[in-house]
């Protein structure tokens, strides 16, 4: 970036330091050495943490969330509830998920393939009893909890393909965190996922700011705009076991359940999908929601209103069609 370039957005670049932006690389305010050393980063991580705190203690009572979920949730950073569907309902699901046929997006990395169809309101006379366990069970209200956030989630019917004989790295097997302030991903599994089939893996209690977490997060900032990894060097940090000594955190997690099992997870926390040895197939139903980090009300999303409520997650595809194209 020229130097004149860099002096005419540096408005635009400082105004994002209020926003949910999160890479060192794009934004040279974010990014700058001598701001992280000084504490900007960790003013952003401790910021949107309270702020979380608050939005989520405001919605508490307009969710169906219960008392011992929440408890977890803020022991460990996620949320698991076995035979989450009623049982009729859930092979329904499975029958249909497995049957439908229709044109995906697709993303590749490395040696894995994600394969996605859109799970709107506006999707149930396509896939009805998938929408139903999206968008009109408990699920819903477990993401905004986490994400601290009354909003709309967006809610797909998902395929991962891993398989190792292509050689490609998975950089989503690498612990990581996804950005720097609380946000939600869920997973509702639709079959068994065994200890080698790819299992989710998270470290409990890494979702809190505490004080070797702020120190660890102060000491990544500082270097992350000059990082080899371009992950890192967006935002999502990288973490290896001599990281998780020095901030005291436990071991990772496997999380291999039974299928009918909802998994939900702040993904500031440390998280990824564990290698697999062989080729796996994983079905699932996934919601994600992530809004506004230092905001402190909840609620007020366009995305609720009416004509918009019923295609959420279209609509961002949308966007992002237009966006690329651009």
């Amino acid at each position: 970036m020229t130097a004149l370039r860099r002096v005419a957005l540096f408005p635009v670049h400082l105004a994002q330091v209020f926003t949910g932006a999160k890479s060192f690389v794009k934004n040279p305010v974010i990014g700058s050495e001598w701001a992280n050393r000084h504490g900007l980063h960790v003013a952003r991580v401790k910021w949107s943490d309270r702020m979380a705190g608050f939005r989520r203690n405001l919605i508490r009572p307009f969710v169906d969330v219960r008392a011992e979920e929440r408890a977890q949730f803020a022991r460990d950073g996620f949320v698991v509830v076995k035979d989450f569907l009623p049982p009729e309902l859930f092979e329904k699901v499975r029958a249909e998920a497995f049957a439908h046929e229709a044109e995906p997006r697709e993303m590749r990395q490395g040696l894995a393939v994600t394969r996605r169809i859109t799970l709107d309101p506006d999707d149930a006379a396509q896939v009805p009893n998938c929408v139903e366990a999206a968008q009109k069970t408990r699920l819903k209200d477990i993401v905004r909890y986490v994400a601290a956030h009354f909003a709309q989630p967006f809610c797909y019917l998902q395929i991962i393909i891993a398989n190792p004989e292509r050689g490609d790295a998975d950089p989503q097997t690498s612990l990581h965190m996804d950005t720097f302030h609380p946000i939600a991903k869920a997973w509702l599994f639709l079959h068994d996922i065994a200890e080698d089939e790819g299992p989710f893996q998270f470290v409990p209690g890494s979702h809190k700011a505490t004080p070797t977490r702020l120190e660890w997060e102060r000491q990544q900032s500082i270097e992350a705009s000059d990082a080899s990894n371009k992950y890192t060097a967006r935002g999502s940090f990288r973490v290896g076991p001599a990281d998780l000594r020095q901030m005291e955190l436990p071991d990772p997690v496997k999380m291999a359940v039974p299928g009918n099992t909802l998994i939900v997870a702040d993904t500031h926390a440390f998280h990824g999908r564990t290698p697999s040895p062989k080729s796996t197939v994983r079905v699932e139903i996934y919601a994600t929601l992530r809004r506004a980090p230092f905001a402190p009300w909840t609620g007020l999303d366009p995305l609720l209103l009416p004509g918009l409520r019923n295609q959420p997650a279209a609509l961002l595809d949308k966007a992002r069609d237009w966006a690329a194209k651009r």
